[in-house]
């Protein structure tokens, strides 16, 4: 399928062909923004319906485990002023008795999580992580219209589906994966490779060209994972370009440079803390079978979960998800890309097929998809570099399943637009609304029906309360800038192997949880592994009960906060053990009391748990 250009290259106006000129000025204006406007609204309504976060529950964050608790973290250090866009993360709030550092362990969404930090300091944490999600929904939908709009698609289609791209399964990941889910950008970002690959000239007088260095500049504030993704779509859009002899598609890198210097702007903090400190090999841990465990499997692009649940069909899907299937990706959440992107995939497939078969040239988008799979599949082009490198930062490679799913997206739409576009309003109107609900009944089934998504709100708020009771309590109880040592230690951040794993029932982030709700407490957990300003908790837990508490005084830490969880009698041998060595517990306190506090009496000349120059300097750095 072709679609002609918009306009040409050295088109004054980037809006001809979009309106009629016949329309005052002021009258179109004030329809495009009523049309943006309720394409907003819609998507803010579906988002808090499918999420179940209408009125009070707005202040409930759609998760409240595992990684998810990380990005609250995250959120709160750069509302506090201690995550910034380029300098070095340091808190005196984690890490105690040393100011926590976070920079081993790269922030891989650095700019959005700053974001959802400066809108906390206006709404609060728990609703500014709703907000970014909403923003992440409402960007897609807006992304996604303005792009079919620059590719003459009708208004009506492009609203439409607009609505249906903003909810694909992806976004289902929520909380847990914001700088995964913030993909906004991607159908502006296709546009601009298309026309990349396709301009007979890029000139600097295009509007289309000027767009493009937009987009390449804030592609490099995403995630890490995108940031790459962009990368390698703009060579192959540039090669793309060099085998039809376009004029000028050397120019196509400036775009490309400008999102490798944003990366590098944001993330460069990291890079030189290593320079300052030495390489901290044990903070990231990754290996061979992390690439792997987390490499695509293309089959599952077209499985949905809902399969087991239809009568006369559900045997046929059952033999996947029931028959021992092998669990290669991040499985809690899949990579199903929905029926939508579904037809359009097998569309493009097909037309990249035929045009094989007739000696024409495979498209941009066929060879985005082939590309994609090849380098993101189990065993595939990622994995063959990772093991020849022995570099395995990129593993998660199933999520540019979302990629997929967006070309296929377009190119549904693009199907549905030519199809439809002579029909008359009212019948093009009624079958659009009809498939638009059909898909989204496609895509939001598993925030229904699938465990992890469906958590009962009840349950959330239980959780939120419960930890925010404790931090009040504690807060009410210790003075300001008193430090608590937190038991069992765990790893930070991927406590997954090591003295500092985790065991039972104490999930990963769990330490975290009462630093989200405090202001003026300092906590020990919460600073990069690896370290001796960390590690140092590790040998400490090991001691008899009262030699511990008598070294935290000696460090001046001012009580011992234990969560019962992750012992195997729920912590009571321990806490008798504090008891007859005279620190008895004073409160237990918590969903089943998990969380229970032993009172030390801090020295007042406290010494540091360790003097080493990285340690020392740490603490220094900011004095």
């Amino acid at each position: 399928m072709k679609f002609k250009y918009l306009y040409d290259s050295g088109a004054s106006s980037p809006s001809r062909g979009l309106t009629s000129g016949s329309q005052p000025l002021r009258s179109r204006a004030a329809g495009r923004f009523g049309r943006l406007l309720l394409l907003a609204l819609v998507v803010c309504a579906l988002w808090l319906t499918i999420e179940d976060r209408w009125g009070s529950d707005f202040v409930l964050p759609t998760r409240y485990t595992g990684d998810a608790h990380y990005i609250l973290a995250m959120m709160k250090l750069a509302k506090e002023g201690d995550l910034g866009l380029f300098t070095h993360i340091t808190t005196a709030s984690l890490g105690a008795p040393f100011r926590g550092q976070l920079n081993d362990f790269i922030e891989a969404e650095r700019v959005i999580v700053w974001l959802g930090g400066q809108v906390a300091r206006v709404t609060g944490l728990m609703p500014a992580s709703n907000i970014m999600l909403i923003l992440a929904c409402v960007g897609a939908a807006f992304s996604f219209y303005f792009a079919a709009r620059l590719w003459r698609v009708s208004r009506l289609t492009a609203w439409v589906f607009a609505i249906v791209y903003a909810f694909l399964p992806h976004n289902q990941r929520s909380l847990d994966s914001l700088g995964i889910v913030t993909t906004g950008l991607l159908p502006l970002q296709f546009y601009c490779l298309w026309y990349i690959a396709t301009v007979q000239r890029l000139s600097w007088k295009s509007f289309r060209f000027r767009l493009t260095l937009v987009i390449g500049m804030l592609s490099g504030l995403l995630n890490v994972y995108w940031v790459f993704f962009f990368a390698q779509m703009c060579v192959l859009a540039v090669l793309c370009g060099l085998l039809k002899r376009r004029q000028g598609v050397i120019m196509a890198l400036i775009p490309l440079a400008a999102t490798c210097f944003m990366a590098i702007l944001v993330l460069g903090s990291f890079v030189i803390y290593r320079f300052q400190y030495g390489v901290n090999p044990t903070a990231m841990v990754r290996t061979y079978s992390d690439v792997e465990g987390g490499a695509l499997k293309p089959i599952e692009l077209l499985i949905p979960i809902w399969g087991t649940r239809l009568k006369g069909v559900s045997l046929f899907f059952s033999r996947y998800y029931d028959g021992g299937k092998w669990d290669v990706g991040e499985y809690w959440w899949g990579v199903y890309i929905g029926l939508c992107a579904i037809a359009g995939l097998l569309a493009l497939l097909f037309r990249g097929v035929y045009r094989q078969l007739n000696r024409h040239s495979p498209s941009l988008p066929f060879l985005a998809v082939c590309w994609t799979i090849a380098y993101a599949s189990f065993g595939g082009v990622n994995a063959i570099f990772s093991l020849i490198t022995n570099f395995y930062d990129i593993r998660g490679t199933n999520r540019y399943s979302f990629a997929i799913a967006t070309i296929g997206f377009l190119y549904f739409v693009f199907v549905i637009h030519r199809l439809t576009k002579r029909w008359s309003l009212k019948v093009r109107f009624g079958v659009l609304i009809a498939l638009g609900s059909l898909f989204m009944w496609d895509q939001s089934y598993q925030s229904y029906f699938f465990p992890r998504y469906n958590i009962p709100t009840s349950l959330t708020r239980e959780r939120v309360m419960a930890d925010k009771a404790l931090a009040l309590n504690l807060e009410n109880r210790l003075d300001a800038g008193a430090m608590i040592y937190i038991l069992p230690v765990l790893d930070f951040p991927e406590p997954f192997s090591g003295r500092g794993a985790f065991k039972l029932n104490f999930f990963i982030y769990d330490p975290i949880r009462p630093f989200l709700y405090s202001t003026k407490l300092r906590y020990s957990y919460g600073s990069n592994k690896g370290r001796q300003g960390a590690d140092w908790q590790l040998n400490v837990q090991e001691l008899p009960a009262g030699e511990l508490a008598a070294r935290l005084e000696s460090y001046g830490f001012a009580g011992i906060l234990l969560n019962r969880k992750d012992y195997p009698d729920r912590g009571e041998q321990l806490l008798a053990e504090f008891a007859k060595a005279g620190w008895p517990m004073e409160f237990e306190q918590g969903i089943r009391n998990e969380w229970a506090f032993i009172r030390l009496r801090p020295s007042e000349r406290p010494v540091f748990p360790t003097q080493t120059p990285y340690a020392m300097s740490v603490e220094n750095q900011d004095s």
